[in-house]
């Protein structure tokens, strides 16, 4: 089925237009990879359930699944990223399918062989290839199982968070030993 018929894309806000929310921060590409590192399986907040105002349509609720255009990655919003503003490079992904899970949501769309074809397929532009709201939404996805859905989201999840500590743990080591070095040399 295509990806419209089970989520509603709500692309972000054009932040090049007149903003009345100035002192509130954007959602970055460096949010969206925090989030898919792992920051939210450590979150106690709740799904959202996407009643939210049309002022704050553009602004990011933990639970919720957001996408990059330029990056075409996906992440769930941690709290640690409630209400910043997403803009134009980004779109929310809400559910509209009671058997659609949000892990698999993101897996689908990060790792999925067919998503990933798809994708490739259909991006647009010449100097910076990307796909548009209406590729997005005419992209096909297979839905299992709520149960194997479930299973293949969290494992993926932990998956996404392992590689983040063993990458932060290389990082440590690394500035470790060259301070040790460091010492060593004077």
């Amino acid at each position: 089925m295509k990806l419209e018929d089970i989520v509603t894309v709500k692309v972000g806000r054009n932040l090049s237009r007149g903003n009345e929310l100035h002192n509130q921060s954007s959602y970055t590409y460096e949010d969206l990879t925090n989030d898919l590192d792992g920051l939210f399986l450590n979150s106690k907040a709740s799904i959202s359930n996407g009643n939210a105002s049309d002022k704050e349509n553009h602004l990011s609720r933990v639970g919720e699944v957001v996408f990059s255009f330029v990056s075409s990655k996906a992440a769930i919003v941690s709290d640690v990223n409630e209400e910043k503003i997403i803009n134009q490079n980004f779109a929310k992904l809400i559910i509209e399918h009671k058997h659609l899970d949000h892990s698999y949501l993101c897996y689908a769309l990060n790792e999925s062989h067919s998503m990933k074809k798809q994708m490739a397929i259909s991006m647009q532009g010449s100097t910076v290839r990307k796909l548009t709201p209406a590729i997005l939404k005419s992209l096909e996805m297979k839905l299992p199982s709520m149960e194997k859905q479930q299973t293949i989201g969290k494992a993926y999840l932990n998956l996404k968070k392992r590689q983040a500590l063993a990458k932060k743990q290389a990082d440590l080591e690394e500035r470790f030993f060259l301070e040790v070095l460091k010492r060593i040399e004077q």
